[in-house]
C-alpha cells in the first residue's frame, strides 16, 4: 500500500484499540471527576462499532480499487503484447501503407519532389498544381467549335461534360482573358470563368452569354434534365465569391444554378455555352483550371479556313501525339484518358 493508506488504516485501528481501553475513562476522571469518566467510558463503547464499520468499508473499497487497477494493467499488458507481435509480423508494404495513410498529401508530394528536384527549394508551385483548392473533375469531355456568322462574325460553341459533387454551380464572365484567369485562381468555388468578346459592350455580351448558357444533369437512364441559371445582381456578388480588388465588380457577371437537391452525391453535368466574336480576334482557347481526368478533347475551327488564311490548333497537354484520333487543318480530336493539371489545354490560332 501507499504510505498515506498505511497512515490512514494504522490510525483507524489505533483509534479502535484506544477506545476499548480504560485510558479515556481514567483521563477524564482525573481531569474532571469520576462521574464524567464513567460517562465517557459508556459513550465510547458505542463508537467502537462505528469505527469498525468504517474500517471494513474502507478495506472493501481499497480492495476493489486495487483489483480494478490490476485488471487494467493486465489489459494494457495484453495489448502491448499484441502490438509487439503485429510489429514483428508486419510486412514492409503494410508498414509503408500505414505511414502513407498518416502523412498529409502536401507532405507526401513535397517529399517526392525533394527526391526528383533536390536543387529547388520552392516546391509550392508544383504542389498547388496537383493539390488544387478546387475540387477535381472526373470523366471530362471538352468540345469547341467555330462557325461562320454574318459578315466577319464567328459563332463559338463550347461543351464541357464532367462528373462532380452536387451543390451550387457558379459561372463567371468578365471583360478580358487576364481577368478571367485572375478570377479563376482567386475563387475556387467557380466552375468556370470566361472572357467575353471585347467587340461587344459588356452588358450586351453578358445578356447574350446568359441567354445561351445551358446546363443539363445526365440521369442514369440516359435522359437529360435542364438546369436553370439566374444572373446574380451586382450588389449580391460578394455573397458568392470574393473577387480580387484589382477587378471592378462592374466587370464581372455571375451566373448561379442550385444542384443541392439532386438525389445522388455525384452528378454528371453537361454545360453548353455559345458566344459570338469577331474574326479579327484571331484565336479561341481552353485550359484546365484544376486537376481533371480528361477523356476527350475536340476542337473544330475548319469554318475559319480560307485559301489565304492558315489555321493552327496546338494542344499543351504533354506527349499526347500518339493519342490523336483525328488531326488536320483546323481540326483536332484527342482521347487522352489521363489526368491534366491547371494550365494545360489547347489553342486555335488563325
Amino acid at each position: 500500500m501507499r504510505p498515506r493508506l498505511l497512515i490512514y488504516f494504522g490510525g483507524l485501528i489505533a483509534a479502535i484499540v484506544l477506545v476499548n481501553t480504560p485510558a479515556p475513562k481514567i483521563f477524564m476522571s482525573a481531569v474532571l471527576n469520576p462521574e464524567a469518566g464513567d460517562a465517557v467510558g459508556r459513550s465510547l463503547s458505542s463508537v467502537t462499532k462505528d469505527l469498525v464499520l468504517v474500517l471494513l468499508i474502507s478495506l472493501y473499497f481499497e480492495w476493489a480499487r486495487t483489483r480494478g487497477q490490476a485488471e487494467l494493467l493486465r489489459d494494457i499488458d495484453h495489448k502491448l503484447d499484441a502490438m509487439r507481435e503485429e510489429s514483428r509480423s508486419a510486412s514492409a508494404s503494410s508498414t509503408r501503407k500505414l505511414v502513407l495513410d498518416a502523412t498529409p498529401p502536401e507532405e507526401l508530394v513535397t517529399t517526392a519532389l525533394d527526391r526528383h528536384i533536390p536543387q529547388s527549394r520552392d516546391k509550392s508551385s508544383f504542389v498547388s498544381l496537383m493539390l488544387s483548392p478546387k475540387p477535381a473533375h472526373h470523366d471530362v469531355s471538352v468540345m469547341m467549335r467555330a462557325e461562320r456568322g454574318a459578315g466577319d462574325t464567328l459563332l463559338i460553341s463550347h461543351r464541357f461534360d464532367f462528373t462532380t459533387s452536387r451543390g451550387p454551380i457558379l459561372i463567371a464572365a468578365t471583360t478580358s482573358p487576364k481577368h478571367a484567369a485572375t478570377l479563376s485562381a482567386a475563387c475556387p468555388q467557380l466552375l468556370d470563368a470566361t472572357a467575353l468578346p471585347r467587340s461587344t459592350p459588356f452588358p450586351e455580351a453578358v445578356k447574350a452569354y446568359g441567354d445561351r448558357l445551358e446546363c443539363y444533369v445526365e440521369r442514369q437512364q440516359g435522359s437529360l434534365k435542364k438546369v436553370d441559371f439566374r444572373t446574380v445582381l451586382p450588389g449580391e456578388l460578394t455573397r458568392y465569391i470574393s473577387p480580387p480588388v484589382k477587378i471592378a465588380l462592374a466587370d464581372i457577371a455571375l451566373f448561379v444554378a442550385d444542384l443541392s437537391q439532386e438525389s445522388s452525391e455525384r452528378v454528371r453535368l453537361s454545360v453548353h455555352t455559345r458566344w459570338s466574336q469577331a474574326l479579327s480576334e484571331h484565336f479561341i482557347y481552353w485550359f484546365a483550371d484544376r486537376p481533371m481526368f480528361l477523356r476527350t478533347l475536340t476542337v473544330d475551327v475548319r469554318a475559319v479556313l480560307e485559301p489565304e488564311r492558315e489555321v493552327h490548333v496546338q494542344e499543351f497537354l504533354g506527349g499526347v501525339g500518339s493519342l490523336m484520333r483525328d488531326v488536320g487543318d483546323g481540326h483536332l480530336a484527342l482521347s487522352p484518358d489521363r489526368w491534366v493539371v491547371q494550365g494545360q489545354g489547347v489553342i486555335a490560332v488563325w
